[in-house]
């Protein structure tokens, strides 16, 4: 891994090589010292930009967070131009893609707890979720349903692709008789909503 360090940039620096770490490995342990060797810097000039190892892993979930909705919109197509029930399931689809594509930098994303003490993080995330909220919006209200239903129904779509994900990424889909029946390809249809179940049924 070979990450170039120019005057003035460490701070990018060392989140890209974090990320390139990342890209290597198959769980979300970092080692500052290893990320400043490859660097080429110190490890107290690590610490001058940030504060603390989970201060740096922070930053870096953000980065996850961003090149997600980056993904979202470069390849989901925009709003109209399909069914938005169609575009909601295109979203879970590409949501699987880059967890599994970088499955050490999606665990990243998800390990803090509490985001509050780090802004870049929290806005990030919030940015995630609100992008997959307008799409899932966009399928109740296309549906017909009550549009009170739109948060529920995205932070179901979001429960079930990142169960998916992370049962997939441990092996537990694969311990049942026959394997994992549920691809990363067909997961998505359950993205549909149930227009008979919500319907009738009283929000609180």
């Amino acid at each position: 891994m070979t990450v170039h360090y120019h005057h003035g940039n460490l701070r990018d620096t060392l989140i890209a090589a974090a990320i390139a770490q990342l890209a290597q490995q198959n769980d979300a342990a970092i080692s500052l010292r290893e990320l400043a060797r490859t660097v080429g810097v110190s490890i107290a000039a690590v610490y001058r930009h940030f504060p603390s190892k989970e201060a740096l892993l922070a930053e870096v979930a953000a980065a996850g967070f961003a090149a997600m909705i980056a993904k979202w919109d470069q390849q989901l197509p925009p709003p109209g131009s399909l069914p938005a029930e169609q575009r909601f399931q295109l979203l879970g689809q590409l949501y699987i893609e880059f967890a599994l594509a970088a499955p050490a930098h999606y665990r990243l994303m998800f390990e803090h707890q509490d985001v509050r003490p780090y802004p870049a993080l929290q806005e990030a995330a919030l940015a995630c979720f609100d992008y997959v909220l307008q799409t899932a919006g966009a399928a109740v209200r296309e549906a017909g349903v009550d549009p009170r239903w739109e948060r529920a129904a995205a932070s179901a779509g979001w429960s079930l692709g990142h169960g998916y994900v992370m049962l997939l990424l441990s092996g537990r889909l694969a311990m049942a008789d026959g394997g994992n029946e549920l691809s990363p390809a067909l997961l998505p249809r359950f993205f549909q909503l149930p227009v008979e179940a919500l319907t009738p049924a009283p929000l609180s």
